[in-house]
C-alpha cells in the first residue's frame, strides 16, 4: 500500500511540476484565459515539484534506479500534459487560478 502511495504521489508531483512549467510560457497562460499577471514563482513551483518528485523516486527505490524510475516517468508524463494542453486545456484552468494569488 506504501508502495502505491509513493508512487501516486511521484505522478502528481512529477505532472504538476510539468504543468507549472507549462504555465510559466505566455503561450500557455494566454490561452487559458486567466485574467491576471502570470507569478512569477510559477517556475520556481515546477522546478521544485520535479525535484521533489526525485527525491520520492530516490525514497521508493534507490539512488540509482529511482533516478531511472524517475527519467523512465518523463514520455507519459509529458505526453499526458502535451495531450491536456491541446484537446483540454481548461482541465489546468484551476491550477493557473492558484498560481495567479
Amino acid at each position: 500500500m506504501l508502495d502505491l502511495l509513493l508512487i501516486a504521489s511521484l505522478l502528481i508531483f512529477y505532472l504538476l511540476g510539468l504543468a507549472c512549467l507549462a504555465l510559466a510560457q505566455d503561450k500557455h497562460w494566454k490561452e487559458l484565459n486567466v485574467y491576471s499577471q502570470r507569478q512569477a514563482w510559477t517556475t520556481p513551483i515546477g522546478w521544485g515539484s520535479l525535484a521533489l518528485s526525485l527525491l520520492l523516486a530516490w525514497a521508493y527505490q534507490g539512488a540509482a534506479f529511482g533516478s531511472l524510475f524517475w527519467v523512465l516517468l518523463l514520455p507519459p508524463s509529458g505526453y499526458a500534459l502535451a495531450f491536456t494542453l491541446a484537446w483540454r486545456p481548461q482541465w489546468l484552468r484551476p491550477l493557473a487560478r492558484l498560481l495567479s494569488r
